[in-house]
Order: structure tokens, then C-alpha cells, then sequence
């Protein structure tokens, strides 16, 4: 799929997957991958290990999640090299959810475009793309992703989300990309990954501007589409939370965005960065095996399964079937790094 090279080991491992379609365990060409997103700031060999363990798989697609540097925290945000590498050491994919914003007295500020395409932050995206172009490694990076929610409004505060809010998301995303080109990170793969359903909506709250195909920067800067959803369930009421939720399929959750990104591009793989589904309200044990046959019939290369205790008990293991490890095996034979051919 990928039409630029990366160096030595990844042209090593196309020569291995052409040479042996078997070269990973599992195989490498049928059905899904399964991944997981994780929390926390350094990842160890043995919390993936603890994650396959409590999952029944070995995920072979890591998320994870960074902000950048801000007045209170000038040492954050560098390039993740010891995770990194533990998912390496683990046999899986990096993925980085790269998000321009950072803390400050406790709460979270989106860096401001202008700060971002005036070259404010040109020293940091340099240092980041050379320690990842010298990690030599494949990565993905998943940057300000989920821009169609207003709660994340990338390059400005939360009053500027607007209309004018695609045009300048584009502009970061493409900046951000030409940045690493230039430091030769070709190792590096961006992900265009908005979230299943838009807030606010294009149609029920009037946002027509709030669509996935408004933000979309181009098929020269984007390698991998991307699409967040989750099943929230009943655990949301109008009264405590400010919405009503209810259990949804995941066909009904996916289905329209969807659609939307393979109208983008018609080529490059789509993958399910964000997901995972509750118990109040529904069977999440059927759901699970429905969405994995939803993705294998619509042509999604593969999941990541939202592996973390937050607002909701997220985990895959909780609420389900013994057996539902077993038959999601046979079911996530490939490999993400399948992605980057």
C-alpha cells in the first residue's frame, strides 16, 4: 500500500512476508488485526504482557497517547522512545496519538495554530520526527485526532471551534507532515482519524461545516484513515452527564463515518484506532463478535480495542463469554504492520 521506502528493516520485512505468508505466527493476510489503546506514560515489556494475558490475545497494534510541551511541563512530550520500544520488543506496531495540547494549573490547552504554523513549535516537531526517524522503526502517528468533537477543538480555545476550524486543522496537520519529511522521517506513518459521529452534528445541531471530509488534509500527507467509536450503553443520563445514551450496535455507531472515509479514498486502509463497548444495557459478548464480523465484511484491516478502566470499565474480558478469546483468534490473524505494505 505504502509507496515510499523506510530503510533497511522494513524493506527487510517486505522481503519476509513475500518470501513466507506465514512469516508471523498467526498469518498475515486473513481476517483482522487486534490491537489495544493503553494509558499511562511508559510502557513496560511486562504491562503488555499482563495486557495479553488479561486479553487472551497478543495485540500486534499499540495506541498510545502524548501531549506536547507547555510552561508547566517544558520536558514533556518527547518522543516515547522507551515505549516505543517495548512494543517493539513485544512484536507489535506503535501508535502514537500525538495531540497539540498541553497541561496547565491541571487543565488541558489546545496550542494555537498560529503558535504551530508561525514556527513556534518548529525545534520540537524536529526533535520529535529525528528521534523517531532514528528509532528506524515503523510508527504511526495519530495527530490531533477526533477533530470533529468539540471537546478536543485542536489549534484554538474552545470559543474558536467553528466553522473556520477545518481550514485551520488542515493547514496543521500538512505543516506538521512537511516538518518530517524534511528530517527524513520516512519511517513515520500520519493517521486521519476522526471520531464515528460529529459534535456538533452537521445535521441535528445545524454544524454543516463539522464533517470528516471538511478536515481531511489530503491523500499526499495521510497513509492510514482512522475512526473512533465507542458503546457507551446506558451508563450516560441527560441529568448527570447532559446526554442519554443507549446500546448501540456497532454497525449504527461506524457505519456513516464509514462510508465518509472510503468516500476520501477508496484505497488506503481504514482501522478502528478506538473502540470498545459496555455492559449496562445490552449483551456486549454478541456485540463484540457482530462488530468483528461487521469489519471483516466491510474490509477494515483491523481494531484497538479502548483497554483501560476510566469513566466505564472499557476491558475486553469484562462482561463477556469464556470463549470469546478463542473464537476472536481465529478471527485476528494478521498482523498490523500488514498496514505499511
Amino acid at each position: 500500500m505504502m509507496a515510499r521506502m523506510i530503510g533497511g528493516p522494513l524493506l527487510m520485512l517486505g522481503m519476509l512476508l513475500c518470501a513466507s505468508p506465514n512469516v508471523f505466527s498467526q498469518g498475515v493476510r486473513e481476517g483482522l488485526f487486534f490491537g489495544v489503546g493503553l494509558d499511562g506514560d511508559r510502557l513496560t515489556e511486562q504491562r503488555l504482557m499482563a495486557v495479553r494475558d488479561a486479553t487472551g490475545i497478543a495485540p500486534s497494534l499499540v495506541v498510545i497517547f502524548q501531549q506536547w510541551p507547555g510552561p508547566d511541563t517544558p520536558d514533556a512530550g518527547r518522543f516515547p522512545l522507551t515505549s516505543v520500544q517495548a512494543i517493539g520488543q513485544a512484536d507489535a506496531l506503535a501508535c502514537v496519538t500525538w495531540e497539540p495540547m498541553f497541561l496547565v494549573q491541571g487543565g488541558e490547552r489546545a496550542i494555537a495554530a498560529d503558535a504551530i504554523l508561525g514556527g513556534g513549535y518548529d525545534d520540537y516537531l524536529r526533535l520529535w520526527a529525528r528521534a523517531a526517524r532514528d528509532y528506524g522503526q515503523p510508527v504511526l502517528v495519530r495527530f490531533a485526532h477526533e477533530m470533529n468533537l468539540a471537546r478536543y477543538h485542536w489549534g484554538s480555545d474552545a470559543e474558536g471551534y467553528g466553522p473556520e476550524s477545518p481550514a485551520r486543522y488542515r493547514a496543521m496537520f500538512r505543516y506538521v507532515v512537511e516538518r518530517f519529511r524534511e528530517e527524513g522521517a520516512d519511517n513515520v506513518f500520519f493517521v486521519f482519524c476522526p471520531n464515528s459521529e460529529s459534535v456538533p452534528h452537521p445535521q441535528w445541531d445545524g454544524a454543516t461545516w463539522n464533517t470528516a471530509s471538511a478536515y481531511y488534509p489530503g491523500d499526499d500527507v495521510v497513509d492510514i484513515l482512522g475512526v473512533d467509536g465507542y458503546n457507551w450503553g446506558t451508563t450516560q443520563t441527560l441529568a448527570e452527564h447532559g446526554w442519554e445514551s443507549r446500546f448501540s450496535s456497532f454497525a449504527d455507531i461506524m457505519r456513516p463515518m464509514f462510508d465518509e472515509l472510503r468516500g476520501l479514498n477508496a484505497e488506503k486502509p481504514i482501522v478502528v484506532f478506538e473502540m470498545s463497548s459496555v455492559v449496562q444495557g445490552g449483551d456486549k459478548d454478541a456485540w463484540i463478535r457482530a462488530a468483528v464480523e461487521d469489519m471483516m465484511v466491510w474490509g477494515i484491516s483491523g481494531f484497538a480495542w479502548f483497554e483501560v478502566d476510566k469513566e466505564n470499565d472499557w476491558r475486553l474480558a469484562t462482561g463477556v463469554n469464556p470463549d470469546l478469546a478463542d473464537w476472536l483468534r481465529e478471527r485476528v490473524q494478521r498482523h498490523a504492520r500488514t498496514l505499511l505494505e
